[in-house]
């Protein structure tokens, strides 16, 4: 599985160049310099964008953050191929960026206290594509499991979300991280759709 074990490999990576995985807890400093914020999207810096995928912001983030990354994008490609998986993954990721900035954007233009702290917000991790990957896993289930566990998903990201606000002024990144997975659930799941209903090539005449 060549797209989970680079992911991996990157996650490591990162962890190890900026300590992470050993106790380093990133500054803001770190956190402007690798983060990503819907204010950011205007940029199309997509390098910028890749990139804070792969870091993870202290030892919790990325020992959560590494085996749900092999758990979820392992099983999306090991049940449907490396390219599928690697779509559902960055599909999400940065489809969610963009659906960030246009949800936000208006707030911000409106002077909205919150809009405007999470519009500016910089946030690292993985999540976003890996939550990514299980919104594509629940559009493979069979029958009408894959929408009701999506709405179930989305009932409980949508509680989480709401129970973040309350850390807004002093988390604004945590309250982003909690937009993004409920924005990237639904976008895998349609990822799903969208893949399968591609047409399949006609069958060569032997």
């Amino acid at each position: 599985m060549p797209f989970t074990l680079a992911m991996i490999g990157m996650l490591v990576l990162a962890s190890w160049l900026t300590g992470t995985s050993t106790g380093v807890q990133l500054g803001a400093r770190a956190i402007a310099r690798l983060g990503f914020a819907p204010a950011d999207t205007a940029s199309f810096d997509l390098v910028r964008a890749i990139m804070s995928a792969f870091v993870t912001n202290g030892p919790t983030a990325f020992w959560i953050a590494l085996p749900a990354t092999a758990i979820l994008a392992g099983i999306t490609e090991w049940r449907n191929g490396s390219l599928k998986a690697a779509t559902a993954f960055w599909g999400a990721h940065l489809i969610t960026l963009g659906l960030s900035w246009a949800l936000l954007v208006p707030l911000h233009l409106s002077g909205d206290p919150m809009g405007r702290l999470l519009f500016v917000a910089r946030d690292v991790g993985p999540s976003a594509g890996f939550m990514g990957c299980l919104g594509y896993m629940l559009f493979g289930l069979k029958g009408k499991a894959g929408p009701l566990s999506l709405a179930f998903g989305v009932v409980v990201l949508s509680g989480v979300l709401l129970m973040s606000l309350k850390t807004v002024a002093s988390e604004p990144a945590e309250v982003s991280a909690a937009l993004s997975h409920l924005l990237a659930l639904p976008v895998g799941f349609v990822l799903g759709l969208l893949m399968s209903r591609r047409p399949r090539p006609p069958a060569r005449n032997v």
